[in-house]
């Protein structure tokens, strides 16, 4: 499988271009830079994912198994920082109103389409791999806290970091730094409850501390940037250090959640900073920045259906023909997502008012 890693690494070196002494790239948080760090992640989460349906034991497969089992859960942990930065960077340009538009507008749309995932997932269980769920399941599925074979945990945690968000800045109207504190402090409230109440797997709360760390990040990046872009030799101190710190925490991560958060957020520290001296352009990680959630959630029909065919012995091919088959149905999904969209959001026109 390491074939697979070396050809994304050709990808994103086929497209890296660094800046010039003492320059930086002043946008690297833009949407479309944000989008291709996360679209290189999504194709990681592919090939792990993966893994949890067929067995990669050969000679060039044990080199991706240790990097997989290095990087763990940082696969997901630009989704949600980039995730809660995007949402403090649009709080601060349109401020209350669209906090208020959040339920419909990011929160009812991103549950919609997951809805429809999951009704395809259960179509796919129950009518080609007869496998039925229980209905409490089915109906846990909606909301992410179960699943029906689709990829969930995610979701929960999203949905979950929408809903505070708009309970803290409706809070705090006026006060942003507030409004962060608060989220963030419900934040850490969710992932005890999740750890010690309801008792879940690791994944569903070893990340969530990146979304509000996002949120931070917005409001202190200016000051940052000002701070590290003053000359190559400040950047590449502290980016050094970052490096260090990561490896520190990355060698004592299995201590516990703290150890493990700090981890997490170290790593997003040396991601950002690497962002504001090099960039990447490819279009194939434009594709796939394009159409991160539907590549992400949809993955595993096609891995499901290929393995109920008898295809799990033949790793390769399994891996090339559920990856085509991923972004088939992205493409066809996302364009019915779009037309849906264009209807239920549909901008209401206002009536006239007779004289």
């Amino acid at each position: 499988m390491i074939i697979f890693v070396l050809i994304l690494f050709a990808i994103i070196c086929s497209g890296l271009t660094v800046a010039k002494k003492n320059e930086f790239y002043t946008d690297y948080c833009s949407p479309k830079n944000t989008s291709t760090i996360n679209a290189i992640f999504s194709i990681l989460i592919f090939l792990s994912h993966c893994l949890t349906y067929i067995k990669m034991e050969g000679v060039f497969d044990q080199p991706y198994l240790d990097i997989r089992k290095f990087l763990g859960q940082l696969v997901v942990v630009t989704y949600l920082f980039f995730s809660g930065y995007g949402i403090m960077e649009s709080i601060k340009k349109k401020g209350t109103d669209y906090v208020k538009k959040m339920p419909v507008n990011r929160l009812f749309k991103l549950w919609y389409h997951f809805a429809i995932v999951v009704v395809m997932y259960v179509i796919v269980s129950n009518g080609i791999l007869k496998k039925g769920y229980p209905i409490k399941d089915i109906i846990l599925a909606f909301t992410g806290y179960a699943t029906v074979g689709n990829s969930n945990w995610y979701l929960f945690v999203i949905f979950a970091m929408y809903i505070t968000v708009i309970v803290s800045f409706l809070i705090f109207r006026k006060n942003k730094i507030l409004a962060v504190v608060l989220a963030g402090v419900i934040s850490v409230a969710f992932v005890i409850v999740e750890k010690n109440v309801l008792e879940l797997p690791s994944q569903y709360y070893n990340t969530v501390c990146c979304f509000p760390a996002g949120m931070i990040f917005s409001l202190v990046k200016p000051y940052i940037d000002k701070v590290l872009m003053k000359n190559d030799i400040i950047w590449f101190t502290a980016f050094s250090v970052g490096i260090a710190v990561f490896a520190y925490f990355s060698l004592n991560r299995n201590e516990g959640l703290v150890y493990y958060t700090l981890f997490t957020l170290t790593a997003l520290a040396v991601v950002v900073m690497f962002m504001m001296k090099a960039n990447i352009r490819h279009s194939v990680l434009d594709w796939f920045g394009q159409h991160i959630f539907s590549f992400f959630i949809l993955q595993r029909i096609p891995m499901l259906i290929i393995r109920h065919l008898g295809f799990a012995d033949r790793g390769y091919f399994f891996i090339i023909t559920s990856f085509f088959g991923t972004i088939l149905l992205s493409v066809l999904f996302d364009a019915a997502m779009d037309k849906l969209d264009s209807i239920i959001f549909k901008p209401r026109k206002k009536k006239e008012i007779k004289a």
